[in-house]
C-alpha cells in the first residue's frame, strides 16, 4: 500500500479518469465544493476568464450526447463505440449524471491554461471527495454546428466566450488500474 506525505499528494497521485459511473447523483455540497475549488484556481493576469455552465438534467444530457455524436469524426465515435462495448447507444459521457461544461474567454491567449487549471482543480477536488470524474474533450464537436451559437446561448455561455470542453462527475461504477509513467519525460539541469 502506497504512503503520500499528504492528502493533497495522495488526491493527485491516484485520480484516475472514469469511464463508467453508477446512476446516483453527486450530492449538492459535493457540487458546490468542486465548483468552488475551480472559481479558486489560477489564472494569468488574474483574469477567471472562465465560465461553468452545471447540467444534471438527464434529459439535456442524452440530447447532448445523441448531438455530439452526429458531429463526431467517424473515427472519433468508433473510438468511443469500441471502448462501451461496441453498442451504438453508447454514451460520450459514460452515463455520469453531472456535466460541467468549461468555456473560456474566446480572445484572450490565455483562455486554454486558465480553463485547464480550473479543470484540474475541479477534478482533484472530485478526487479528494470521493467523487470520480473525466474531461471530454469531443463535446466541442455541440458546438461546431450552424446552430452552435444558439445552442451556447441556452447553455448560458456567455456572449464573447467559447465552449471548450466536458467534465463528467459522479461515483465510479469501476475500477482503475494505475497505468505505468511513461519514462524520459523529465530532464534535470543543475
Amino acid at each position: 500500500m502506497a504512503t503520500y506525505p499528504n492528502e493533497t499528494v495522495k488526491s493527485i497521485i491516484e485520480r484516475r479518469s472514469v469511464r463508467k459511473y453508477a446512476p446516483q447523483q453527486i450530492t449538492d455540497q459535493e457540487l458546490e465544493c468542486i465548483i468552488n475549488c475551480g472559481l479558486h484556481a489560477p489564472s494569468a493576469r488574474n483574469t477567471q476568464n472562465w465560465h461553468f455552465t452545471v447540467i444534471q438534467n438527464a434529459e439535456l444530457i442524452s440530447w447532448m450526447n445523441d448531438r455530439i455524436k452526429e458531429n463526431m469524426p467517424p473515427e472519433t465515435a468508433a473510438y468511443f463505440r469500441e471502448r462501451q462495448g461496441g453498442r451504438d447507444d453508447y454514451s460520450i459521457f459514460y452515463n455520469a449524471p453531472t456535466l460541467v461544461l468549461v468555456s473560456g474567454e474566446t480572445d484572450d491567449t490565455y483562455t486554454d491554461s486558465n480553463c485547464g487549471y480550473a479543470t484540474q482543480n475541479m477534478c482533484l477536488a472530485a478526487q479528494s471527495l470521493g467523487v470520480a470524474s473525466i474531461v471530454i474533450g469531443m463535446a466541442r464537436f455541440l458546438f461546431v454546428t450552424p446552430e452552435a451559437d444558439k445552442y451556447a446561448k441556452e447553455f448560458g455561455v456567455p456572449d464573447g466566450y467559447r465552449p471548450l470542453y466536458v467534465i463528467c462527475f459522479g461515483y465510479a461504477d469501476m475500477t482503475s488500474e494505475t497505468p505505468e509513467r511513461l519514462l524520459g519525460r523529465v530532464n534535470y539541469i543543475r
